[in-house]
């Protein structure tokens, strides 16, 4: 029985949240694109790094607030279509009802710390080379200093 209640209060949660993260995150992305596409090198494939990691570097702010967004929104609506009142006359307790949507929170912020560990970290540092250095990498073609024709 309880099977059912999670997978419905899931549904509305995860609805609410794929909604709110997606146009955040297309908010973001077309706001920091109007500000910098001036330095924004003319190279396609440049241009679509520059979105994938602006894009996860955004997910950094995004994610806490559309966690939160969308856990006031599944409420609001429960309450509107009196879906809460019934959940409650069904036998679900209020701490029940709110910890479905917790579970999902904790998921999504375990695997954004899990993303942390891998190279997604250094997606703003990506970002910010790509803008002033118009080059993926952070290297620069002469490490040595030449001096008729010997490398110091």
């Amino acid at each position: 029985m309880q099977s059912v209640f999670f997978r419905f209060i899931s549904s509305i949660y995860l609805k609410n949240f794929f909604i709110l993260f997606c146009g955040l995150l297309v908010f973001f992305i077309s706001v920091d694109l109007l500000v910098n596409l001036k330095d924004l090198p003319t190279s396609a494939n440049l241009f679509l790094l520059y979105v994938v990691f602006l894009g996860s570097s955004a997910i950094a702010y995004i994610l806490p607030i559309s966690l939160i967004f969308a856990l006031i929104l599944s409420m609001i609506s429960l309450i509107r279509s009196n879906e809460f009142v019934s959940f409650f006359s069904l036998g679900l307790s209020r701490n029940l009802v709110i910890l479905y949507p917790f579970l999902w929170a904790l998921f999504f912020c375990l695997c954004f710390v899990a993303l942390n560990f891998t190279s997604f970290a250094n997606a703003s540092t990506y970002q910010r080379n790509i803008i002033k250095n118009a080059t993926f990498n952070q290297q620069r073609e002469n490490v040595f200093i030449k001096f008729n024709d010997d490398y110091i």
